[in-house]
């Protein structure tokens, strides 16, 4: 049996490689800024900083994805030689925090560490990404993404909240064996899972290609045309413009809400109990409305769930910002926290389901990755502007001694450019790329 012929088997694996995401982006996106907010008072720039450098090299993934779609070893299946080798080089990149005493005058080798690793994250995601365009049948496609995105979720929950305890009892150094044996175990899972009937497990295992259709070589340039074909329509142009914009308010309340709750509330949260928060409590209403999301994006579709989702997430913010006098009230600073993760979950089921939908031509897998490049630069140019933005903002204060006043109107801009956006959604028309898909198969 193989991934093309066992639904389990397809879901599992994608699922896997997903969780495997999650895990180190849990510790570098949550655990380690909470903890250096928390216990060396480092600025909302830096923070920012920290958070971006995650996301830049997730911007390679408009190099991966060609030069995944025209090399491979054909015989081990198109996508898994790529994936098992990035999953790989992912793990042994963390070994580079071993040796760092303290995180806080090490900020600059940390950003490097953060970089490489993400450089074969991003491959790794590109890589998972194709194979499920590769493989999974439309009629799976709603429920896959959620179950996928739960699972990076789920990985990202686990990595802020234990690694939070692990970096406390052990520091950096335990942190990084934990995962380095995590992501090691979940190779297998590619190693030994095979995407088709027949295929070599190893470069020198006994098989060959399932099919000869699929060369271990192709012209980058036809991968090109084909993308660019893919872009010519309406709907996929007009989803890159909303793609590019949807996630800069997400991006700036991610970085504000870390500083706002380890160093200004009444009483401050540790960066233990922040991570908690987000890595834990948050981790079954995510799940329930990833899982849940998918499943009705299939049923109602996947604009629907998309703009619930973000529409969501907007409202919650500029409620938040609304009533600043209760963010010192535990249930309401909780409330938040659980909000606007669940809602960005959601919205990021919805946006996955329709930019797979909307994949087409034989390069489908680069156009979803340059969905997915473009969704991570819209969320680093959040993370990036957030501390320009309270900084500029407290400038037009006249320098006030309230602090909360600048927070309260940048976390209400992030909800409103989320929000906004979302009606370049009414242009988007699967109906359009079915015709065209139609049309090239019968040319």
């Amino acid at each position: 049996m193989a991934l093309v012929d066992t639904r389990w088997q397809r879901t599992a694996t994608l699922c896997a490689l997903y969780f495997a995401q999650g895990i180190p982006w849990g510790f570098m996106l949550t655990t380690l800024p909470n903890y250096l907010s928390d216990n060396y008072r480092i600025s909302d720039s830096d923070i920012g900083n920290l958070k971006a450098i995650i996301l830049v090299p997730w911007s390679f993934k408009l190099i991966w994805a060609p030069l995944m779609d025209s090399f491979t070893i054909r015989s081990m299946g198109r996508r898994r030689p790529w994936i098992i080798g990035s999953e790989l080089v992912m793990a042994l990149t963390l070994l580079g925090f071993i040796g760092i005493a303290d995180p806080s005058q090490e900020l600059k080798f940390i950003l490097y560490i953060y970089f490489i690793h993400n450089c074969f994250a991003s491959l790794q995601d590109v890589c998972t990404d194709a194979l499920a365009v590769d493989i999974l049948p439309p009629r799976e496609q709603g429920l896959t993404n959620g179950l996928m995105w739960s699972c990076k979720l789920i990985g990202k929950g686990i990595g802020a909240w234990s690694l939070s305890h692990v970096i406390d009892a052990g520091g950096l150094e335990a942190c990084a064996a934990v995962q380095v044996l995590l992501l090691l175990a979940i190779m297998l899972v590619p190693i030994v899972f095979l995407e088709r009937r027949g295929e070599k497990r190893f470069p020198w295992s006994a098989g060959r290609a399932a099919s000869s259709a699929v060369r271990s070589v192709r012209n980058p340039l036809g991968t090109l045309r084909n993308v660019l074909r893919a872009f010519s329509l309406t709907t996929t142009w007009v989803f890159i413009v909303y793609t590019l914009a949807k996630l800069v308010g997400l991006g700036v309340n991610e970085v504000l809400a870390t500083t706002l709750y380890t160093q200004h509330l009444s009483p401050r949260w540790t960066h233990v109990e922040l991570s908690t928060a987000t890595g834990l409590y948050a981790m079954a209403p995510i799940i329930l409305g990833a899982v849940g999301g998918g499943y009705l994006a299939d049923r109602y579709g996947r604009r629907l769930i998309l703009s619930v989702g973000y529409i969501g997430f907007g409202m919650a913010a500029m409620i938040f910002a609304g009533f600043p006098g209760l963010w010192n009230e535990g249930w309401f600073a909780m409330s938040y926290v659980l909000s606007f993760e669940t809602l960005a979950a959601i919205g990021s089921v919805g946006f996955l389901s329709m930019a797979m939908r909307i994949s087409w031509t034989v390069a489908a897998g680069t156009v979803f990755t340059t969905y997915m490049t473009l969704s991570n630069v819209s969320h680093l140019i959040g993370n990036w502007i957030a501390g320009p933005l309270r900084e500029w903002l407290l400038w037009l204060q006249g320098g006030a001694a309230d602090h909360l006043v600048s927070y309260q109107w940048a976390l209400g801009l992030a909800g409103i450019i989320t929000v906004a956006p979302v009606f370049l959604l009414f242009l988007v028309k699967t109906g359009e790329v079915d015709r065209a898909r139609a049309a090239e198969s019968a040319g």
